[in-house]
């Protein structure tokens, strides 16, 4: 193998060996990078898989940030330090998490209406303050989570 890579290149048509191999080697990194090739080795892998786990961690840490700032919004009362609301919102991250994991988030209004009355479910399976039992709060649920889901598509389509 040894001598062949040797005659190779002491050959008189080295350096376009060399060009063609180096051109090729920079075309298949770029379509891997636009995801049209994948490579994966033992050592790396470059592709679609990394554009994929950006498009995730993006909209995992954006969907955490705008569940968590819900917080200041809902002004609970300060039940148990305000760790349960706290609580209820981690619960809700974790379906919004499902959804990011499942990859099949689209804005139709059927898709965005049963992922409302699924969030719904979720906070009135909690024994929540009667204050929060109307159709107001639940108008504001209903408002968040089309949100949620409209900017989770949003990042989809802009990281692609």
């Amino acid at each position: 193998m040894w001598d062949a890579i040797a005659r190779i290149l002491t050959n008189a048509n080295a350096l376009l060996v060399l060009v063609f191999v180096t051109g090729f080697a920079f075309v298949l990194v770029l379509l891997a990078k636009t995801g049209l090739v994948q490579i994966t080795t033992g050592v790396f892998s470059l592709g679609a898989d990394v554009k994929e786990r950006d498009i995730i961690r993006q909209q995992v840490e954006w969907s955490h940030s705008y569940l968590m700032g819900l917080e200041s919004d809902i002004k609970a009362e300060p039940i148990y330090g305000g760790y349960y609301t706290k609580y209820i919102l981690e619960r809700v991250y974790d379906e919004v998490i499902k959804w990011i994991t499942f990859n099949h988030i689209n804005i139709k209004s059927d898709y965005i209406s049963i992922k409302q009355m699924r969030i719904k479910s979720i906070v009135y399976s909690f024994e929540i303050d009667e204050k929060f039992h109307n159709k107001e709060f639940e108008k504001k649920l209903d408002r968040w989570t089309e949100e949620l889901i409209r900017k989770l598509v949003m990042i989809r389509e802009v990281y692609k």
